[in-house]
């Protein structure tokens, strides 16, 4: 099967470049950073005459799109809409990788029917790349997901909180933002196991996230454990205290996944145990 995974230089696409089935024909999207571990291509996937001459060329069977950027409605409304043109043009099966974020955080915990209901910029240009998703293609399965971490090496937000403790900078974090990090190991098997199953049983909203619930605060403790650091730095904060609304409380239910799939994602707290490697 020919398989496209948008942001392949990412850190869920990568480790679905590195789980990826021995028979699949993989081919990666990357903007700036390099790919590793399959065929890659260079695109703005927000240039609609570029991204319809890459589904001509390859020919994709199945799309994970995973490519997403925090910063621009662009990289991710006109992205996904010209991600959704071509597959509908083409046929090919789409998995779409969305947020939590998108949810107000009022009415937790969430299952699948959940109603897009952002409080902010980045959730409502995840909501709006949603909608066009599930109105164009109603057999796409929709992955809402949460924070999405990684021990060894540590993603990004982990190693940011790591970095600023091992400078003895203060980090101010929220106690009462609750979500449901994931390992993203756990999460490319579950994609995966998602991708295998027939087009009609994959279709509508998954929610993939953790079973452990745990606020941006007792994360950073964590980190702080794993890494042999001082954890005094790190400031408790209320979330009421950011600058822009942000949503409290995003716990999932994750119930057609547990019927469904064979993985089970681990417990951030069991992912983060143990000492970094050196």
């Amino acid at each position: 099967m020919r398989i496209l995974i948008t942001g392949g230089a990412g850190l869920l696409g990568s480790e679905l470049i590195r789980q990826a089935p021995p028979s699949a024909d993989l081919l990666a999207t990357r903007r700036g950073t390099p790919a590793s571990g399959a065929a890659e291509v260079r695109i703005d996937l927000a240039d609609e005459a570029r991204v319809s001459e890459l589904w001509n060329t390859f020919r994709p069977e199945l799309v994970i799109h995973t490519a997403y950027s925090m910063t621009s409605e662009q990289d991710i409304v006109q992205a996904t809409r010209n991600v959704v043109s071509a597959c509908a043009a083409s046929g090919a099966r789409l998995i779409h990788m969305s947020t939590d974020a998108l949810l107000d955080g009022e009415s937790a915990p969430y299952d699948e029917s959940a109603e897009p209901r952002p409080v902010h910029e980045y959730g409502g240009w995840k909501a709006m790349a949603e909608r066009d998703v599930r109105s164009r293609i109603p057999g796409a399965a929709v992955i809402r997901t949460s924070l999405i971490v990684r021990a060894e090496p540590p993603d990004r937000g982990s190693a940011w909180i790591a970095d600023a403790l091992r400078r003895g900078e203060p980090v101010r974090l929220f106690t009462d933002e609750l979500r449901c990090p994931i390992a993203v190991q756990d999460l490319a098997a579950q994609i995966w196991e998602i991708a295998a199953l027939p087009a009609g049983e994959s279709a509508g909203v998954w929610n993939l996230a953790g079973p452990e619930a745990v606020s941006r605060y007792a994360l950073g403790l964590l980190l702080a454990r794993r890494h042999g650091l001082d954890a005094r730095a790190i400031i408790s904060a209320r979330s009421a205290s950011s600058p822009t609304p942000r949503p409290r409380d995003l716990r999932l239910i994750t119930a057609r996944a547990d019927r469904a799939l064979r993985t089970r994602p681990r417990p951030v707290s069991a992912v983060l145990e143990g000492p970094a490697l050196q």
